[in-house]
């Protein structure tokens, strides 16, 4: 998402009000934070003094533990060898019988090969460190299927303003003031060294999205996650490049947001959301900067920027293939708002594009490819996407229309006339248009209003693909909360709003993860609606598929990968390994919903 910052765009904070959304006296998002541990304390010599105190005596009960396991372990040795056994076997039946239980609640009896069912396997059923087996989820198409999706924003990729307070204490702790000045992860990077990002960003990493927050988002009808990330996920920095470049850290945190998704029947694109250079400067790229350097150059040449990007395409597809979660993904979107400004660039965001196709068709395990329209218009790309369009869908088209917003707007009936004219936008499309970006951010602060806002476009969006509802979660910060400034994400508003966002099971669903569960939800949806755009039109979503070829790449690889025994390795919810099962299904308390 651009950042709400208007004309103004590289100034911090943004200038808006929304004094109705701030809810005084709600304890603000606790962390374990990074900058604390990183900050000088008073009496810090004393407290050192203390610690090799209690290192010695740690020692020293760690050697009598030593001496005294020596001489009982062997006498319990022959008890505990049958009882393991017995433990151990016991154990495995428990896993068996949890992952069942949650195939059962996310399950569709009556699905077919065009409807999705949930998988049989549950990934956070397991003890961390134990393997088990994952099957494939069953093939999204995004020619038939709705997405009702919510994206991750500033976890794997931060964007300042969604998280300012963490942002600026973290930075100030290692250089006091700096918060004031550092805008965007290549200047939180540079401030805390490799090290100090890595520990910050990992923590980070492990509470801003829980299996707690896939859950809820579950609850509520999600059934589609966008995962925005930088290119360092996938392939080393070079050069001046501050960023953590560690990909399996990245990508661990990748596959553990994708377990919980497999878990519960959901799938994800993968949002290349930040490229080497920065595509558009903004902070959502990684850096915030008047000089952007993807693109440049001649439009039959690639700079080296764009040369980079390929091999990043080329990485997350071998990434994928060898995923044992590899089922999950639906797409790639390759690149996230780039902003050319001549026609030798726009030229060279089309190259690009084909270039990531040919790489991800005759990838092991080839997905939809997912492209921006560049801040053109969809007339400019429709020729193109009609010379790849397949039966299923293997390319999409992206939109991000955020009615209402850019700069905030106040009439209200005019801002869902916008959606309706958006939707219509959409119409007699070659592929597929996703709206994988969408919020409720308007000039007007009425809750009622907020409910249909989010509805409306809900629903209408999914006359196509659907969409990914911009985003999770926000932690506006105190100053801005005291001056009646909040840019609610979901989280907020679940919170705040007393007229509620539906939950699937409001219109008896469990989830919206199977084809007609989602359309049974959005059929509620509609119904709730006091004023819409209507009926979706007979020229969207399902597409035609006579006059298309198929798409073969994407039925080979599926029938290549029948039979197959997938493994994966338990983590716990924070990612790293635990020895407690989560067994039980989870029961979450209901919201509060008062403003």
């Amino acid at each position: 998402m651009p950042s709400p910052y208007g004309a103004t765009q590289h100034d911090y904070p943004p200038d808006a009000s929304n004094a109705y959304l701030a809810h005084p006296g709600e304890k603000p998002h606790a962390r374990s934070s990074f900058a604390m541990s990183a900050a000088g304390h008073k009496g810090g010599r004393g407290r050192r003094t203390w610690l090799w105190v209690l290192a010695a005596l740690v020692a020293i009960v760690v050697v009598l533990g030593a001496v005294l396991g020596g001489v009982l372990g062997s006498r319990a040795a022959n008890d505990n060898k049958n009882n393991s056994v017995k433990s151990a076997k016991d154990g495995q039946a428990g896993i068996v019988s949890s992952a069942a239980t949650l195939a059962a609640t996310t399950s569709d009896a009556a699905s077919t090969s065009a409807t999705l069912t949930s998988s049989s396997a549950a990934p956070t059923s397991t003890p961390a460190g134990n393997t088990f087996n994952v099957v494939d989820l069953p093939p999204w198409s995004w020619g038939q299927n709705k997405s009702i999706g919510m994206c991750l924003g500033n976890w794997l990729i931060l964007e300042k303003w969604m998280a300012p307070d963490w942002f600026n204490n973290t930075v100030n702790a290692v250089k006091p003031g700096a918060g004031a000045t550092t805008m965007d992860e290549w200047g939180f990077c540079q401030v805390l060294g490799q090290d100090g990002a890595k520990a910050a960003l990992t923590e980070h990493f492990n509470t801003w999205v829980t299996e707690d927050d896939i859950q809820t988002m579950f609850e509520y009808g999600i059934n589609q996650l966008r995962i925005p990330f930088g290119f360092w996920a996938f392939i080393p920095t070079e050069g001046n490049e501050p960023y953590v470049s560690d990909q399996a850290l990245y990508q661990s945190q990748i596959e553990r947001i994708l377990g919980y998704a497999h878990a519960r029947g959901m799938y994800a694109i993968l949002d290349c959301h930040g490229l080497p250079g920065s595509q558009n400067g903004e902070q959502s790229s990684g850096q915030l900067t008047t000089t952007p350097s993807w693109f440049g150059g001649s439009a039959s040449s690639e700079t080296p920027n764009q040369v980079r990007s390929d091999q990043m395409v080329t990485a997350i597809t071998e990434w994928v293939a060898k995923s044992p979660y590899r089922s999950v993904v639906t797409g790639i979107e390759v690149i996230n708002e780039p902003r050319p400004y001549t026609d030798d660039q726009i030229q060279q965001l089309q190259n690009y594009y084909e270039r990531s196709y040919a790489t991800i068709q005759k990838s092991a395990w080839p997905v939809a490819t997912f492209l921006h329209n560049g801040y053109t218009n969809l007339t400019y790309w429709q020729s193109f996407a009609a010379q790849h369009a397949t039966n299923p869908p293997s390319m999409v088209m992206v939109d991000h229309p955020y009615p209402g917003n850019f700069p905030p707007q106040n009439n209200s009936a005019d801002i869902l006339k916008q959606v309706c004219a958006a939707g219509q936008r959409y119409l007699n499309y070659p592929i597929p248009v996703c709206i994988d970006e969408w919020s409720l951010y308007t000039g007007v602060k009425d809750q009622a209003f907020e409910k249909q806002f989010y509805e409306q476009q809900l629903a209408t969006w999914t006359w196509s693909a659907g969409g990914h509802y911009w985003s999770w979660k926000l932690e506006t910060s105190q100053q801005d909360l005291a001056a009646g400034l909040d840019y609610s994400q979901v989280v907020t508003l679940l919170k705040n709003n007393s007229a509620t966002i539906p939950k699937a099971s409001d219109f008896g669903q469990n989830g919206t993860t199977t084809q007609s569960a989602a359309e049974a939800y959005l059929a509620g949806i509609g119904s709730d609606l006091s004023s819409a755009c209507g009926a979706a039109p007979s020229n969207v979503a399902p597409y035609a598929t006579t006059s298309v070829p198929a798409w073969t790449a994407e039925q080979s690889a599926r029938s290549s990968a029948k039979g197959q025994t997938l493994t994966a390795t338990a983590t716990s919810s924070s990612g790293s390994a635990s020895a407690t099962a989560t067994t039980r299904q989870r029961v979450k308390r209901a919201m509060s919903y008062k403003a």
